[in-house]
C-alpha cells in the first residue's frame, strides 16, 4: 500500500495532533489529582524505552533526581530481572543509588545465596517499608506471576496491608505507578489470573491455581486485583496469547465482569493520565465495550451479539469520559477508500492469512471493500464450536498509516457476535 497516500482522505472531524516527541506532558508529582499509570502488557525490550520514558516523564525533577521503587514479587529472579530494569531507567538519566529493590516477595530468588527472599513474604505489614513509600516519585511492579503480588500486598481477609495503604495514598498524591505483564494484572479491580479464551468461552471459571501455568490453559481465574485503575478490566500479553476471549467471558459473565474491558499488546503499554488514554511501544491496546450487547443465550459456550472493538495505536489518543477517539497523525480513514476487493475465506488458524485480530479487521475487513463482514473459527471440546464475526456498520471507521513499509490499522466500533455451533470432524 506504499503509493496509497494521495488517494486517502484525512480524518478531519476526529483530532489528528501530533504528541510531540513526550507522550505525556509534564505535571508536579503529587499533585491533586491521582499519579499516572503505565499499565504494559508483556514481553519489554530494550527498544521500548518509549514505555520507560512514560514512567519519568509526568516526575516534575530532573531525572538524576527520580526516585523509583521496585515490587519484584512476581518474579522468581528478582536479581535478574532487577538488574535489567536499574539498566532501563539508568539509561534515561536515573541513577542507580535512586532506584530501589522494595522487599515484598513470597518466593526466594536461588541466584541470590546472601538471601532468602521468601522471608520478605510478611512485609506487606511493615510499618516503616510502608512509611518509606512516599520518599519514592514511581513505582515499578516486575512481571511473573500476579498472585504473588496479592499474595504479599493483600491481607488474608482481602484488606490492605500497611504498604498496600500507602502505595495507594501514594499514588492518589501524584505518584506514578507502573508495571509489566503480573504488574499490568493487578491495576484492576478483579484480576485475570489464569485460563485462555478457548477455556473460558466454552468452560467459564475455575477456582483452581496452582503455578503460573494455569495461565496458560484452563477455564478463566479471577482473583481480586488491587484496584489501581478503576475504568475497566485489565488483560495483558493479549495480542500473542490471544486473550480476547477469555477478557470477553469475564465481562459477560463473571460476578466482577465490568462493560469495558482493555487488553495490551506485548511489548505496548496504555498510558493513563490526565483524563486521557494513550499507546506506546510496539503494539496496540483493545477497547472492549459490552454496554449495548445482547445475548442470545447464557452461559457456556458464550453466545453474543454487538461486542464493540476499538484499538489504538502509539499516537491515537483516547478520552473515556466522552468516549472520543483521536487518531494520530498521518492517519486516513479507511471508510470509502478502500485499497483491497478480495472476497476473504474463513479465517481458522495458522495457515490462514492475517491471524491476529487487528490484522483480520484492518486487511480484511476495513481495508477491503469486497465484504462486510469477516468469520472465524474457534472449535472447542466435545463437537462444540463457535462462529465470531466481525462487522462493521455506519458507527465503525478504520484508520491506516504506514511505518515506513508497514501498513498499521487502528479502529474504533467494529462490531462482533459469537454464535455457538455444533461441528463433527471426520477423516475423508
Amino acid at each position: 500500500m506504499s503509493n496509497t497516500m494521495t488517494r486517502r482522505t484525512l480524518k478531519h472531524s476526529l483530532l489528528a495532533l501530533s504528541l510531540g516527541s513526550a507522550l505525556i506532558s509534564s505535571q508536579a508529582a503529587f499533585a491533586d489529582s491521582p499519579g499516572a499509570l503505565i499499565i504494559a502488557g508483556g514481553f519489554l525490550q530494550e527498544s521500548h524505552q518509549d514505555i520507560f520514558q512514560a514512567v519519568i516523564n509526568p516526575v516534575d525533577k530532573p531525572a538524576e533526581d527520580i526516585r523509583l521503587g521496585v515490587v519484584p514479587a512476581a518474579t522468581g529472579n528478582i536479581s535478574g530481572n532487577y538488574g535489567k530494569i536499574v539498566e532501563a531507567f539508568t539509561r534515561l538519566g536515573l541513577t542507580e543509588e535512586n532506584i530501589r529493590l522494595l522487599p515484598l516477595a513470597v518466593n526466594d530468588d536461588s541466584r541470590t545465596e546472601e538471601v532468602d527472599e521468601s522471608t520478605w513474604a510478611n512485609n506487606g505489614q511493615d510499618e516503616a517499608l510502608a512509611d518509606e513509600i512516599s520518599e519514592l516519585d514511581a513505582i515499578w511492579f516486575l512481571g511473573g506471576d500476579q498472585t504473588r503480588i496479592t499474595a504479599v500486598l493483600l491481607a488474608e481477609d482481602g484488606s490492605d496491608t500497611p504498604v498496600l495503604a500507602a502505595i495507594r495514598d501514594f499514588h492518589t498524591r501524584g505518584g506514578v505507578l507502573a508495571g509489566t505483564s503480573a504488574g499490568a494484572a493487578i491495576m484492576s479491580s478483579a484480576m485475570l489470573a489464569g485460563g485462555d479464551s478457548q477455556g473460558a468461552l466454552f468452560k467459564g471459571f475455575s477456582d483452581d491455581y496452582e503455578s503460573m501455568n494455569n495461565q496458560e490453559f484452563g477455564p478463566a481465574v479471577v482473583r481480586p486485583g488491587l484496584g489501581f485503575f478503576e475504568d475497566g478490566l485489565i488483560d495483558q500479553h493479549f495480542d500473542r496469547k490471544a486473550r480476547l476471549g477469555r477478557l470477553l467471558a469475564v465481562m459477560l459473565e463473571h460476578e466482577d465482569g465490568q462493560p469495558l474491558g482493555i487488553g495490551i499488546d506485548e511489548g505496548t503499554a496504555l498510558i493513563v493520565d490526565n483524563d486521557e488514554w494513550q499507546v506506546a511501544g510496539s503494539g496496540g491496546v483493545t477497547l472492549v465495550d459490552t454496554s449495548e450487547t445482547t445475548r442470545p443465550s447464557a452461559g457456556f459456550p458464550i453466545s453474543v451479539e454487538n461486542v464493540r472493538l476499538s484499538y489504538l495505536l502509539p499516537g491515537d489518543r483516547y478520552l473515556p469520559e466522552s468516549g472520543e477517539y483521536h487518531v494520530r497523525e498521518g492517519a486516513y480513514e479507511t471508510s470509502g477508500n478502500e485499497y483491497f476487493d478480495v472476497p476473504v475465506s474463513l479465517q481458522s488458524g495458522l495457515l490462514s492469512a492475517n491471524r491476529n485480530v487487528q490484522e483480520l479487521i484492518g486487511f480484511d475487513l476495513l481495508d477491503n471493500s469486497a465484504t462486510e463482514q469477516v468469520t472465524s473459527l474457534l472449535i472447542g471440546d466435545e463437537n462444540q464450536a463457535l462462529r465470531i464475526v466481525f462487522s462493521q456498520d455506519e458507527q465503525t471507521q478504520g484508520y491506516w498509516s504506514q511505518d515506513m513499509t508497514l501498513d498499521r490499522y487502528s479502529f474504533e466500533n467494529v462490531r462482533m457476535g459469537l454464535e455457538p455451533l455444533r461441528v463433527e470432524l471426520q477423516t475423508p
